[in-house]
């Protein structure tokens, strides 16, 4: 079965203006579609600023803002759309192809009745992967009071288990450095226990842990070391 790579963008790079660039450039130097790459993304340090700017200092509790009020959510709410409107432009503008997908749009993301995030919805955006599209999905879902944000690393986790009946999905996390995984005395390493994984390594330790407590298949690598050789390299987690 093909794999997909599915790349789990952090608040970090998110906010990395250069960042964002590199990363339609570098989609834009390789084959339309090779590897298949899925992108997943929340609201990043852009809202943090928006709110700060409006008075608002909201903590993060697993990756989301704990917004109080109706404007704090629609705030968040923005800054996601907006974020993936970013993120869109960039890879358009490098002439990769591409399509921005809310959360929201087509029942794709969901809760269950115990608050599990699930994609079950996925038929088309399968379809879509295997057209050569890299598609640039948020991590917006329906709530009682409107769309509201969820933690990028259980959307991922829901993405992976959705599209695992079309797909070998794998969940990419980047590194906080310049090599394409994790690095020691001896070189790069193939895997890695979570549990021996430099926290500075990554810069979202916990959504590394989330997605290996979830079962998912993670890979730490760059830009670099997911399109840029012959087959996507870096350093695994290894599975319980």
């Amino acid at each position: 079965m093909q794999t997909l790579y599915i790349l789990y963008l952090d608040r970090h790079h998110l906010g990395d203006d250069l960042f964002l660039k590199s990363l339609a450039q570098h989609f834009a130097e390789t084959d339309s579609g090779d590897p298949p790459c899925l992108l997943v993304h929340g609201s990043g340090e852009k809202v943090e600023r928006t709110l700060e700017a409006k008075g608002y200092f909201p903590d993060r509790t697993e990756g989301i803002l704990d917004v109080e009020t109706e404007e704090q959510r629609q705030l968040v709410e923005r800054a996601v759309r907006e974020t993936n409107q970013d993120l869109v432009a960039a890879l358009t503008d490098e002439v990769v192809s591409t399509v921005g997908i809310q959360g929201v749009d087509r029942n794709l993301l969901g809760l269950d009745e115990d608050g599990v995030v699930t994609a079950t919805n996925v038929g088309w955006l399968a379809a879509l992967i295997k057209q050569r599209v890299v598609p640039v999905v948020s991590a917006l879902v329906d709530g009682e009071e409107g769309p509201r944000e969820l933690w990028a690393a259980d959307v991922a986790v829901a993405l992976a288990d959705g599209l695992s009946a079309s797909f070998d999905p794998v969940v990419c996390t980047l590194t906080t450095g310049d090599q394409p995984g994790v690095v020691d005395a001896t070189g790069r390493r193939d895997e890695i226990s979570l549990e021996a994984l430099p926290d500075d390594a990554v810069p979202d330790p916990a959504a590394v842990r989330r997605l290996h407590e979830a079962g998912a298949a993670v890979l730490v690598t760059n830009l670099q070391g997911l399109l840029a050789g012959d087959a996507p390299e870096g350093t695994r987690i290894m599975t319980k």
